[in-house]
């Protein structure tokens, strides 16, 4: 038996060329195909408007947020951080408020965000880590010259007994 291979596309448009060609209702159609009619319609609809390029999936994310930060803050809060490079958002957001009472200005983390955003933050350097101790472990010039040991804290065997680890180790 040979497979028949369509894709999503494909499929929209058949249905689209067998409806318009009217030997079958739309109720029939939408049977055929395993689609609702509310869909039929929908493709039928698009087809019309915008043609094979109509039958293309739309994104589901809204256009618009309902909670974003609006332009013109948005415009005030850069031109703030180009204006003062070395403000971060706490006070570049203290002296809007000052400047600008009335509005209602977002977060200190928001204007983060909206900053790196536009690549006006830089990340800051992390500190190395170090070890523990006062500098760098001596050198071995012998086996059992150096030894380290480490506490690895307690904790309970199956039969209920503390068991508290001391692993020791030879430098060598």
């Amino acid at each position: 038996m040979v497979w028949r291979e369509t894709g999503i596309m494909d499929e929209r448009l058949r249905f689209v060329v067998e409806c318009l060609s009217g030997d079958e209702t739309m109720v029939a159609l939408c049977a055929a195909h395993e689609i609702s009619r509310k869909t039929g319609y929908k493709w039928l609809e698009r087809y019309r408007a915008f043609g094979p390029e109509g039958l293309h999936d739309r994104p589901r994310a809204p256009l618009n947020h309902g909670r974003a930060t609006a332009q013109d803050l948005v415009e005030r809060i850069v031109a703030a951080k180009e204006t003062h490079p070395l403000w971060g958002p706490k006070k570049i957001v203290a002296r809007l408020k000052r400047t600008a009472p009335e509005l209602i200005w977002p977060s200190a983390s928001t204007v983060g965000a909206i900053l790196a955003r536009h690549g006006l933050v830089n990340a800051r350097k992390r500190p190395r880590l170090r070890a523990c101790g006062n500098g760098p472990w001596p050198q071995a010039e012998r086996p059992n010259a150096v030894w380290t040991g480490d506490h690895k804290g307690w904790f309970r065997t199956r039969d209920g007994w503390r068991c508290e680890p001391l692993t020791v180790a030879a430098n060598h």
